[in-house]
């Protein structure tokens, strides 16, 4: 149960993702789906926190090729300009 949980937080995950690497916007329904997904999994004990974070950084990485924190800092020295 546990890894298909897994895996289909996984898609969901690589197709918002992909989806604003794109340039489009992510709709507010794929926005909450996702959320209440993952919420869900915790609730249930499927997963934790931690176990949905560090599937979000290994997805994040996967779709942009850099760390959460090197993408937020690279965003926030273009906005200075």
């Amino acid at each position: 149960m546990k890894k298909k949980f897994i895996s289909i937080l996984e898609q969901q995950l690589f197709e918002t993702m992909n989806t604003a690497k794109a340039g489009l916007k992510i709709s507010d329904e794929d926005k909450y789906r996702c959320e209440g997904f993952m919420q869900a999994g915790v609730e249930l004990e499927l997963v934790s926190d931690k176990e949905i974070q560090a599937l979000i950084r290994s997805v994040h990485e996967s779709v942009y090729g850099e760390s959460i924190i090197a993408r937020r800092s690279k965003e926030k020295l273009g906005s200075l300009h």
